[in-house]
Formats: C-alpha cells, sequence, structure tokens
C-alpha cells in the first residue's frame, strides 16, 4: 500500500503543544507518518541567506526564523515519544549533518527524509548512508546528470536498494499544469521505489499520484487555510489527508483482486435473472407454429430462455399451444427435422 507522509515541516512556528496537536490531528484522520524539519542555523547556511518567502516582520533574517522554529534536543526527544503513543511514526528532515546525527544519536527516525536542496550536499548522504537506514530523497531542485551520480553515489555506499526517489517540483506552490507527474514514472529507470512530494496544496496531483503506483506521497499540511506560516499556500488540511489515506488503502484492496470474469460471471447468477431480458411469447400460438423471430418479447426477468439464446428458438416448431406473455421454454418446441 501506498504510504501518504504528512508533512508538518515549521508550521508549528516553535510551539511543541501546537506540534502536538498537529500529530493528534492527523492520528485521528488515520496518517500514519508525520514528519517534521530539523534546522540547526549556524550549520546551515550564512547569515545572510535570503528567504525563499518573506512571510513575517518578526524574523529579522533567515537564521532567526530557523532558531525560533527549532525545538531542544529534549523536545525533539518528547515529539517523538508522541508519534510513538499514537502509533505514528516520527520522521524528521535535517538540514545538516549535525541535524542528522542528533536525529540519530538519539535514535529518534528509523529512516531518513533528504530534501531535493540537500540532494547534493555529499557530506550528509556519506553519514545517512553510513546509518545503513532507508533513505527518501526528494528530487525537485536536481538536473538529470545530477540525479545519475546521486543514485550512483549512494549505490557505491550500499543504500541503493534502501532508496526511495520522490518526483517533485520546487514551486510554492506548484501549479497543476506544472506537476508532470510523468517524471515520477521516469525515475522508475533507477530500478527503486519511486512516489511523490507535492506542493500544490491540491489533492488532484496526490490523488493522480496515487492512481500511478507511487509508493509513497509526501503532502504539506496545515490545519486552517488561515494558518501562520510560509507554505499554507503549498498545504492540505489534516482532513484532505485523511482522505489521501482512505484512498491509497482503497487502492491497495483494488488492486489486489484477482478474481477472473468467469467467477464474476458465476457469482452474479441471480441477479442475471433479475436485470437480463428473458424470452416471452408476444401473440397466442398454435402447436405446429414454426416460431419467427417477430414472435417473441424481451422482458424481464428471465424465467425461461434467455434474450441471448433469441436465435436458438427461430426456426423451431411448437408441439404445444402457448400464451401471450408466458415464458419461451425449450420444451414447448421441438427441432424440425427434414425427412430424407
Amino acid at each position: 500500500m501506498a504510504e501518504i507522509i504528512a508533512e508538518v515541516g515549521n508550521v508549528h512556528e516553535g510551539s511543541l503543544g501546537i506540534a502536538m496537536s498537529l500529530v493528534t490531528m492527523l492520528s485521528k484522520q488515520g496518517v500514519k507518518v508525520v514528519k517534521f524539519q530539523m534546522h540547526i542555523a549556524d550549520q546551515e547556511g550564512l547569515a545572510d541567506e535570503p528567504f525563499r518567502v518573506n512571510f513575517s516582520n518578526q524574523d529579522q533574517s533567515r537564521q532567526d526564523y530557523w532558531r525560533r522554529v527549532n525545538f531542544t534536543i529534549d523536545q525533539w526527544v518528547k515529539l517523538a515519544q508522541h508519534c510513538s503513543d499514537l502509533n505514528v511514526e516520527f520522521l524528521c528532515t535535517p538540514f545538516s549533518k549535525r541535524a542528522a546525527q542528533l536525529l540519530h544519536e538519539n535514535r529518534l527516525v528509523k529512516r531518513w527524509k533528504v530534501g531535493s536542496g540537500d540532494a547534493t550536499n555529499l557530506e550528509l548522504l556519506d553519514y545517512l548512508a553510513s546509518t545503513e537506514l532507508p533513505i527518501i530523497l526528494s528530487t525537485g531542485l536536481v538536473s538529470n546528470a545530477e540525479m545519475d551520480y546521486i543514485v550512483e553515489y549512494l549505490r557505491d555506499r550500499n543504500s541503493f536498494k534502501k532508496l526511495t526517489l520522490l518526483h517533485c517540483v520546487s514551486k510554492y506552490p506548484t501549479n497543476l499544469a506544472n506537476v508532470d507527474l510523468h517524471l515520477m514514472k521516469e525515475l522508475e529507470k533507477y530500478g527503486c521505489d519511486v512516489g511523490f512530494s507535492d506542493h500544490t496544496g491540491s489533492l488532484s496531483a496526490a490523488i493522480y499520484a496515487l492512481s500511478l503506483g507511487a509508493k509513497i506521497v509526501e503532502v504539506h499540511t496545515t490545519p486552517h487555510r488561515e494558518f501562520f506560516g510560509p507554505d499554507v499556500s503549498s498545504s492540505l488540511l489534516p482532513e484532505q489527508i485523511g482522505f489521501l489515506v482512505s484512498l491509497s488503502q482503497d487502492f491497495e484492496v483494488m488492486k489486489t483482486s484477482s478474481s477472473s470474469k468467469g467467477e464474476h460471471f458465476n457469482s452474479v447468477s441471480e441477479l442475471r435473472n433479475i436485470f437480463r431480458k428473458g424470452l416471452y411469447w408476444k401473440t397466442n400460438l398454435n402447436s405446429g407454429h414454426k416460431v419467427e423471430f417477430h414472435d417473441l418479447l424481451f422482458l424481464k426477468p428471465v424465467k425461461g430462455v434467455d434474450g441471448i439464446d433469441a436465435l436458438e428458438i427461430v426456426g423451431k416448431t411448437l408441439i404445444e399451444q402457448v400464451e401471450q406473455n408466458t415464458p419461451v421454454l425449450r420444451d414447448q418446441m421441438r427441432d424440425d427435422v427434414e425427412l430424407i
């Protein structure tokens, strides 16, 4: 069954209570994997790192924002435990090697998610590979040539067998006309699992990805369309993600069904008799009459001869009188035998 990963990211705005509440909301929708982001400002970028979206005047710099929304390691442990208590997998994207070390040393994650901005961060990839945990890697900011290089890089470090590549378009939000999910299928050439990381804020893209066989569909979440933060327009509501979870389960049921056409035909024998047309006599006819096509009525239900057998009846000779609107029965007639 395809996994639905709900990306909380930093929508909690540095509040542990809001982060836990979001996990609870998503858990009640059937979500089994919730993802956060660990940002350690001085390990991630320079002081003049530009904002992607300068959405608030409370942060003077991008690093101020990272410091404000990040948790202490004790808070991360509490958040991961809250996920565990709800039978939800805690997933967290490290945006530096140090962040990955903290997550791994505290045994907080069972696998890694790498954002496409760090897909070329060889220092980080080296460390992730050394942990021998599975890696989910987004590809939105990576060229085709770089993708070839990264796959071989991870293959050389024995991480390829546990690799999942996610097609994504790194625009916030992504217009549906630019989702280009055929590129998800192109990733299959590498021979690993593939999926989709969504930034549209629309259910349509995720549903389409599921229909194309995505192993993982990752979607951003927000508790409300008017909530604070840079990713609200790219996000889905918890109940929408719950719908995706249900849809993924339904797709799995349908994908694994294997009944033959014959089995289906045999299982609806009673319905066939109700819904299909049977043959009835259009008028009263005498014994010795040779049946013609216009002698027959096609009506529900089937009580004698099925309508599909009408041409088998034409040309036979009645051996008894029949009445209008009564079922055509095979024992009412005989085949004409040509005398030699």
